[in-house]
């Protein structure tokens, strides 16, 4: 990878670490997945990127001190991942780009792709294009917390591998 910009000033390891898994799966990944007519009109910014990172280190520390933990699990790391990716909408529009309407939630969409990363992998092949496109309205225009959203990720990965009890 190429040096970070001048703007990207990293605290931790820790933190330049999540910021290059996220920057990877989106270059790798998420925006190969996209095809050409939306990745020529989409980018990356990459300081709203290390906002969104610098908030969810900042979330993370502030719950694990307010839970007395050490550690968040799987499903409050995606959770937070989600969460603000999807607030500080590092996919910006080029400027001459066609607007298509699958741009207006391209940032929740890598948000939940980023999210889910964390999790065990069945749970992108069970879920529903209706829950999905929920999750995608909730991350869009709902106030979501953070811990209700890593319980219902829990929840989505016990039910994906069959492990849900009641």
């Amino acid at each position: 990878m190429d040096s970070l910009s001048p703007l990207i000033q990293t605290d931790t390891e820790a933190v330049r670490r999540r910021y290059e898994t996220l920057l990877s799966l989106y270059v790798n990944e998420f925006s190969a997945g996209l095809g050409k007519e939306y990745t020529n009109s989409l980018f990356l910014s990459k300081e709203l990127l290390h906002c969104a990172v610098n908030a969810y280190f900042d979330d993370i520390c502030k719950y694990k001190a307010y839970a007395g933990s050490e550690f968040a699990d799987r499903h409050k790391q995606a959770a937070y991942t989600m969460i603000w990716i999807s607030r500080f909408k590092p996919i910006q529009i080029v400027e001459s780009a066609r607007i298509n309407t699958t741009f207006l939630t391209i940032n929740e969409a890598f948000a939940i792709f980023a999210g889910l990363m964390f999790l065990n992998p069945s749970v992108m092949k069970g879920m529903t294009e209706s829950f999905y496109n929920h999750l995608i309205y909730s991350l869009t225009y709902r106030e979501t917390g953070c811990r209700a959203l890593a319980t219902i990720l829990y929840l989505m990965e016990k039910a994906s591998v069959g492990d849900i009890k009641y």
